[in-house]
């Protein structure tokens, strides 16, 4: 038993001692590093979990700039390590939903699969914070299976955060998720603004209802034209704004030899100067 014991340790020792090479990684992970921890198999769970709960290293003053953590969680997920899923929420809550490695958990959890719907719904029921519920929401759409529990979590995202519910019912995949999307594109109001993401969530709500196999009524793709009109006035304005540039760059012509307006590096004369010379050639003749 003694030897056994021993041979584990061993085992477990050399493992940690694999993985840890993450920390001084940096942003980029190197192909070998990551071979050598997936051959490690169920081995190198624990010491991922370890690099994964110390918030100390995700720090930007830590050894890697922070991305040990990062490199932590695309591991498990690759792993597909069941056993890692509790923690892993619990990081989850922890984390802030801006941060890369928030993003990056909502990417591996699901990659873990079925194991992860039990725990998920477990950590939604027992936690009423908005940001991770609707993160686990997005977890639970993205595990690929399909479950009335699951559905009835999408569906309470939706009303609470349209945008990223109807996200999460399109990503789901259950095409009775059209006439609860459609009510919501009802129930949602215009915003006027001048803000060209204003009205984002009908954006959303057509885009779920169109890839479920829905379509808008009439009177829905009236409003969904005058909610864009704010992107729409948005994107009139910096097209306008381009072209002025660019007219004032050609105004003022660069030298043969300068390097051209246009930003490309190339000489004047080996990029827009014959162009420009023929777009004034017609300027002239108008």
């Amino acid at each position: 038993m003694s030897e056994r014991r021993a041979s584990d340790d061993a085992r477990t020792s050399e493992a940690r001692a694999i993985v840890r090479r993450l920390i001084d990684a940096g942003e980029g992970l190197p192909d070998s590093v990551r071979r050598d921890i997936v051959d490690l198999s169920d081995a190198a769970v624990l010491p991922l979990l370890e690099i994964l709960e110390d918030a100390s290293l995700a720090l930007g003053n830590a050894p890697g700039g922070g991305e040990a953590p990062v490199h932590a969680a695309r591991l498990l997920g690759e792993l597909r390590a069941a056993r890692a899923v509790e923690a892993m929420l619990g990081v989850l809550n922890r984390t802030d939903p801006l941060d890369l490695l928030h993003d990056q958990l909502l990417e591996s959890l699901p990659e873990i699969g079925a194991s992860v719907v039990e725990p998920a719904l477990r950590a939604y029921a027992a936690n009423d914070a908005h940001d991770f519920r609707t993160s686990v929401a997005s977890v639970l759409a993205r595990a690929g299976v399909r479950d009335d529990r699951v559905f009835t979590v999408l569906l309470e995202t939706l009303k609470a955060e349209p945008s990223h519910g109807a996200g999460d019912l399109a990503e789901y995949g259950d095409e009775r998720a059209v006439p609860h999307l459609s009510r919501a594109f009802d129930d949602q109001g215009i915003v006027e603004s001048d803000s060209p993401l204003a009205n984002q969530d009908l954006v959303e709500l057509r885009a779920a209802i169109e890839e479920l196999g829905g379509s808008l009524t009439p009177a829905q793709d009236e409003k969904y034209a005058r909610a864009l009109e704010p992107a729409e006035r948005w994107r009139r304005q910096m097209r306008a704004a381009l072209e002025s540039r660019e007219a004032a760059r050609r105004r003022t012509r660069p030298g043969r030899n300068d390097p051209c307006w246009c930003g490309s590096t190339k000489k004047y004369k080996k990029c827009h100067l014959v162009a420009d010379q023929n777009h004034a050639s017609t300027d002239g003749a108008r």
